[in-house]
C-alpha cells in the first residue's frame, strides 16, 4: 500500500482482534515504520509488496522489541500503530480449531455444467474454505480438494469463479 492508502486505512482502522490461524496478520506499515517492524520479527514479502507478521511473534511482550514498557503484546502494540489489515499467508489448518456452526455457507453452480462449489466462511476468524461439493452435495471438512484463502484472496477467487460463468444457487 502506498501511504496514501495508508493513512485513509487508518482513518477507519478498529483493532483486529480475530484469532490468527493463517501464518500471521499482513500489516500497513508506513516507510518510516518498516525498522520497527523488523525489530518486532515482521517480514516483507515482496512478491505481494506488503509486510506481515508471523503469528508466533503475536503473543510476544512488545517491549523487548521497542514497545511501549506496559505488558502489551505484539499483536496489541500493532493495533496501537493502527496497522494489522488481516489475515497473511496459508492456512494452518493443524492448529485451527474452526467450529462448522459458526461458518456461512454458500453454493456456486456452473451454468454450463454440473460443477458445484461450496464455500464455506468462517467471519470469527476471517478464514474462507473452497471445495467441489460431493455428489449429493454435502460438505465434508477433510475433503481433499478443499482449498483455504483469506477473506482478501477469498473475494479474488469468488470474482474468478462467477468470470468463469458460476451463480449462487
Amino acid at each position: 500500500m502506498k501511504s496514501k492508502e495508508i493513512k485513509k486505512f487508518r482513518e477507519d482502522y478498529t483493532d483486529y482482534t480475530k484469532k490468527c490461524v493463517f501464518e500471521g496478520y499482513k500489516l500497513a506499515v508506513l516507510f518510516d515504520e518498516k525498522d520497527d517492524v523488523k525489530r518486532m520479527g515482521g517480514r516483507w514479502d515482496a512478491n505481494e509488496q506488503t509486510w506481515w507478521m508471523p503469528r508466533e511473534n503475536l503473543k510476544k511482550d512488545a517491549e523487548q522489541y521497542g514497545g511501549p514498557p506496559n505488558g502489551s503484546l505484539v499483536e496489541d502494540y500493532l493495533n496501537d500503530l493502527q496497522m494489522v489489515m488481516g489475515q497473511y499467508g496459508e492456512f494452518q489448518k493443524k492448529d485451527a480449531q474452526l467450529n462448522s456452526n459458526h461458518a456461512s455457507e454458500y453454493k456456486l453452480k456452473h451454468t454450463h455444467s454440473e460443477n458445484r462449489v461450496t464455500v464455506l466462511w468462517w467471519d470469527a476468524e476471517d478464514a474462507v474454505c473452497f471445495h467441489q461439493s460431493q455428489q449429493d452435495g454435502t460438505f465434508g471438512n477433510d475433503c481433499p480438494d478443499a482449498v483455504w484463502y483469506t477473506v482478501e484472496n477469498a473475494r479474488i477467487r469468488w470474482g474468478h469463479l462467477i468470470d468463469d460463468a458460476y451463480i449462487r444457487v
